[in-house]
């Protein structure tokens, strides 16, 4: 019997819980880890590696996917090309003999039918391409994480950045701090110039309520 894509996210998800309850009954989770102070400076410094590192990792990706999956899209392309102009072919044949008052009632039927088929060769040459496509970013995005955890296990780690000097982790912080990074550079550089984006856009905007705060607060001379 074959799960749906629902039945198998409730029970991923379902497990995942009945393992945090687990730990937490028995005692089993680690303690919380100290986090530093956080800074636009430090938080643009630490992005900013991790931006680098996701360019050379979607680098890497793209030649990998490009050696299996190019030739294979190409070959797509060019049939989408030429279904796309016999349809074009068939159906403006289709229509001189329409409006051809020469022509005989079978002709425009044989070419009626033409023009429907080469409609529907095109219609299933672009399906093709598209799933084609679809396909491909998915092995994009699991080559890229393969990458990203590889690069992670080496000891690029985005969020061990972020804990205070001479910290000690535990190991489920460190898994996490893997998985997590693996993630972030299998989604590429542009999600993370996105993330220092809302974060700068995020601290320009504190900093402008606590300015005009201070001063609405500050006595008259």
């Amino acid at each position: 019997m074959k799960l749906s894509a629902s039945l198998i996210r409730f029970l991923a998800l379902a497990g995942l819980a009945i393992v945090v309850v687990y730990l937490c009954l028995s005692s089993q989770v680690p303690t919380a880890v100290p986090f530093k102070l956080l800074t636009a400076p430090a938080f643009t410094g630490l992005i900013a590696w991790l931006f680098a590192v996701a360019l050379f990792v979607e680098r890497a990706n793209e030649v990998v996917v490009m050696f299996f999956r190019d030739q294979e899209a190409d070959v797509l392309d060019h049939s989408e090309a030429l279904a796309t102009e016999l349809a074009q072919t068939t159906a403006a044949a289709a229509l001189a003999l329409a409006s051809n008052t020469g022509a005989s009632q079978a002709e425009r039927d044989a070419a009626a039918q033409a023009a429907a088929s080469a409609r529907q060769q095109a219609a299933d040459a672009r399906e093709a391409k598209l799933n084609y496509r679809a396909e491909t970013k998915q092995i994009a995005l699991l080559v890229g994480f393969f990458f990203g955890a590889l690069v992670s296990l080496a000891g690029v780690r985005a969020l061990q950045g972020l804990l205070q000097e001479n910290s000690n982790p535990n190991n489920l912080f460190c898994l996490a701090d893997i998985i997590v990074t693996s993630a972030m550079l299998a989604g590429g550089s542009e999600g993370i110039h996105r993330m220092a984006n809302v974060f700068t856009s995020f601290m320009d905007s504190l900093s402008t309520q606590i300015d005009k705060k201070s001063k609405s607060q500050a006595p008259s001379a």
